[in-house]
């Protein structure tokens, strides 16, 4: 952080300057295998969901809050949320819950562009960004301290620092199935650079990269948790390049292409001659900037001397030479000499993305447990005759008889009936459970209604669905035809 002139102080007026700003990716859930099973009905259009992914409970909590406290914490002020037109409003009001109980952060929800990807987002909004920027996804849930990327990047100044964990855990079944989260990482690990990400069935190793990079390390089990911490130049070549859609997409993602500059001359060339030819208007620090003039400054002396005003000229030609060697030494500076993309593996800390089905209800239980160990969350429900587990998070008070609740969550304004067995369950507001129910692995969405006698396992029941009386499934998408 610095400071300028703008808050009143014992000694004289100061203020914070935003080091970093943030950018939260709040997009939709995944059709392919992620949360849509949960966040849509049969009334929503494919374009549009009716829960927002972003305000999906987790322990009792809104997804979307927990990366500003993650950012409140790193002591970033200035936070962009980026999310569909349709889900603003839901979105906003989450937003505005979490600003009533924290003054630290400044929070502009803004609406992006239909089936915009992550890079054209960054570009249509481009003018908001003014430093160094932390872009990350609204699925991410981390308690890894911020200062562990950040003070990295501050020290060495990558293009990119990245953040990868272990996602085995979360999601097993993700790396025997192929999917679009399987990956092959590539990792220098004694220069903690990041070389090479790919599927495992397209894993090309270029002869230019091992010359550069000859001792790699492949991980099989590495995710990318979705946490980046960009240089501002990154953004310039966002808004120069519009082939760039996305920052992660295989073929014309962003990352891919700073990790192809690190070891490849031509990539870099190209780079350097886009900003070259670009028509950006340089504008680096200010420090920097009084710096180009100072008169002890070395790049100062190539600037040309303005010579005493003639009465023709008025020493305007002088002025002009100055200001076109200041501008482009300006962009010179601006311009990247070398790429360097780093990453930091999680490996003491938790670090998760609720992408799929089965991390987000990995991530409630985990979630759920540690709330209870810190004590930041208690049941004092104590119906006659049931039993509650410790390792439970339970919100409502319309708990019936004989009821058995262990290693689940049960949302507010919830509904249970007598001889109800949940175990491994997330059950979201609003949901009606009738007697005899059993849930086993399930995930009820908002204003779903079981009725009695149903025996769910491993199931996905969608927002205000309801469950025929005696339904037996197993591993099952109970919802609208278009979800099943």
């Amino acid at each position: 952080m610095f400071l300028s002139k703008t808050k009143t102080t014992a000694k004289g007026t100061a203020n914070l300057v935003t080091e970093f700003q943030a950018v939260i990716l709040a997009g939709r859930a995944n059709s392919n295998g992620g949360l849509d099973g949960i966040t849509d009905d049969g009334n929503a259009a494919k374009t549009e969901h009716t829960i927002p992914k972003a305000v999906l409970p987790v322990a009792g909590k809104p997804m979307i809050h927990y990366q500003l406290a993650w950012l409140e914490a790193a002591r970033v002020q200035d936070v962009l949320v980026f999310c569909p037109a349709g889900s603003k409003n839901e979105i906003q009001a989450q937003l505005q819950k979490y600003a009533g109980s924290s003054d630290a952060l400044k929070i502009k929800c803004l609406p992006t562009n239909a089936g915009a990807g992550t890079a054209d987002a960054l570009r249509q909004y481009h003018e908001e960004i003014k430093t160094d920027f932390i872009v990350m996804s609204c699925d991410v849930i981390t308690d890894l301290p911020a200062h562990h990327l950040i003070d990295l990047h501050r020290i060495h100044g990558p293009a990119v620092t990245t953040l990868m964990y272990d996602g085995s855990p979360f999601d097993p079944a993700s790396s025997k199935r192929g999917d679009e989260y399987s990956q092959h990482t590539c990792i220098d690990m004694e220069k903690g650079r990041l070389v090479h990400v790919d599927d495992p069935d397209t894993m090309r190793f270029q002869p230019l990269m091992l010359r550069k990079f000859p001792r790699v390390r492949m991980h099989s089990n590495l995710r990318d948790s979705h946490i980046y911490i960009f240089k501002r130049w990154v953004l310039d070549l966002v808004v120069m390049d519009e082939t760039i859609t996305s920052i992660r997409k295989k073929q014309d993602g962003l990352l891919r292409r700073l990790l192809r500059c690190q070891w490849s001359d031509t990539s870099l060339l190209k780079l350097q001659t886009d900003f070259a030819n670009s028509n950006i208007s340089a504008s680096p620090d200010p420090f920097e900037e009084a710096l180009l003039l100072s008169t002890t400054n070395s790049r100062a002396a190539t600037l040309p001397k303005l010579e005493p005003s003639s009465p023709n000229t008025g020493g305007a030609l002088d002025l002009a030479a100055r200001e076109s060697v200041v501008e482009s030494s300006k962009r010179e500076a601006l311009m990247p000499k070398e790429v360097v993309c780093a990453t930091v593996i999680c490996k003491d800390a938790f670090c998760a993305r609720a992408n799929t089905v089965a991390a987000y209800a990995e991530i409630n239980r985990q979630r759920a447990q540690a709330a209870r160990a810190a004590q930041s969350v208690t049941n004092d429900i104590k119906p006659k005759q049931s039993q509650i587990g410790p390792d439970s998070i339970i919100e409502s008070d319309q708990i019936g008889e004989r009821c058995s609740v262990k290693k689940s969550i049960i949302g507010k304004h919830c509904t249970v009936g007598k001889n109800v067995k949940i175990a491994n369950s997330v059950v979201m507001d609003h949901v009606i459970i009738e007697d005899g129910v059993k849930l086993d692995r399930c995930i009820l969405s908002v204003n779903a209604k079981v009725l009695e006698s149903c025996n769910l396992k491993d199931c996905e029941v969608a927002p205000n669905w309801t469950v025929a009386k005696g339904t037996v499934g197993v591993s099952q998408r109970l919802g609208p035809d278009w979800l099943q």
